[in-house]
């Protein structure tokens, strides 16, 4: 592609971007989850009738113009990590750290109240509420300590498919993120390298070696089924769920403080909706995910000030998530896709990226790439 135009495609990309984001900064209350902060109520049980309804037809149809948007661009740009700052490459050793603590500290946090992940499943006041209690902050310590994270990984998965028993199957759904993370630890690990066979921690098993190269497929999966399942049970189909939360906060309609009257409270929670499905797809779909996660951290940092702490635990296992994706966890950044030979893979697999020599007894390493 020759370089003027190539620039002039760029130009034109950070400016969508840039709109892309001014959008979404509009609704402040894009990523809080009404339910968190509700009491319990019928609106609580989403209206799956409203599935044939204008908001969710608007919804699919912005999906999948921004997919398509997004494909195109990828396709023009050549590159689909776009864009490249150096230092992202600084940051990637330790993402999977980051990700296991930030994760842990919101299991810990709210088991220690008798809630399982999130504040709107609560477990019964009794011994089996907190021998489950109990369970979670232990898995959430092999987490944070690197330790028996894989067997961690095993219990928190299972720990979201007992949440089946205290909720919704919907509200279950919107924790696909602790399973995408549970089984990204369990592929690379907590630490910032993996260990070959011949170390303690690191022992190849069939079942992480066939995880490795599609963990961060799956991390990406995992977040985008949360966010698009809260999309939908919290604003498109549950906007009950969404009014009642404006009835509580009602400084959040931004629209209508600034004096528009057509931007009532249903109309509100259901454009956020549509961002929010939007975002959704759009992470999986898994074009340009890097200007994707940049363009989804404002609106999911601009309610943490207008909301209590729950917001921002809550959110620290998808925010970290965005994080591993941004500058890609421990598979490395590997070269534009322009630049490598006809015969190479356009997507490396998943591997190590720290300057180790390859002769360090019990690490397996690959060079470091540039970002």
């Amino acid at each position: 592609m020759p370089t003027a135009n190539l620039r002039r495609m760029l130009t034109r990309r950070i400016g969508a971007t840039f709109a892309a984001t001014a959008l979404c900064m509009l609704p402040i209350g894009v990523a809080a989850h009404a339910r968190w902060f509700t009491p319990p109520g019928p609106w609580d049980v989403p209206d799956w009738s409203r599935l044939w309804s204008l908001p969710v037809l608007v919804a699919l149809v912005v999906a999948l113009g921004a997919v398509a948007l997004l494909w195109r661009l990828q396709r023009l740009l050549g590159d689909p990590l776009w864009p490249r700052p150096p230092f992202l490459q600084r940051l990637e050793p330790s993402a999977a750290a980051i990700l296991g603590v930030q994760t842990a500290i919101t299991m810990i946090f709210f088991a220690t109240r008798l809630q399982l992940f999130v504040p709107s499943i609560q477990l019964p006041a009794n011994a089996f509420g907190a021998i489950v209690a109990l369970v979670t902050i232990a898995a959430a310590f092999t987490f944070i300590t690197g330790m028996l994270t894989r067997i961690g990984a095993f219990v928190t998965i299972g720990l979201v498919l007992l949440a089946f028993g205290f909720t919704l199957p919907s509200e279950v759904f919107e924790l696909a993120v602790y399973v995408g993370i549970a089984l990204y630890l369990m592929a690379v690990g907590r630490g910032v390298v993996r260990y070959s066979e011949d170390a303690e921690e690191g022992d190849s098993a069939p079942l992480t070696d066939w995880l490795l190269p599609r963990a961060l497929d799956i991390l990406r999966i995992g977040v985008g089924i949360s966010v698009l399942m809260s999309a939908f049970t919290e604003k498109l189909v549950g906007t009950a769920l969404g009014m009642e939360f404006l009835a509580t906060h009602p400084a959040f309609n931004v629209g209508r403080d600034l004096g528009i009257g057509w931007f009532t409270d249903e109309r509100f929670v259901s454009t956020i909706g549509v961002i929010e499905a939007t975002a959704g797809v759009a992470l999986l779909a898994g074009f340009l995910p890097r200007v994707v996660i940049l363009v989804l951290w404002i609106p999911f940092n601009l309610g943490i000030p207008f909301l209590p702490a729950e917001e921002l635990i809550g959110h620290l296992p998808i925010l970290s998530t965005m994080y591993v994706l941004l500058v890609r966890g421990t598979e490395g950044v590997p070269p534009r896709i322009r630049a490598l030979p006809q015969t190479s893979e356009p997507f490396p697999p998943q591997r190590l990226t720290d300057e180790i020599e390859p002769a360090t007894p019990g690490l397996a390493s690959a060079p470091a790439e540039s970002g």
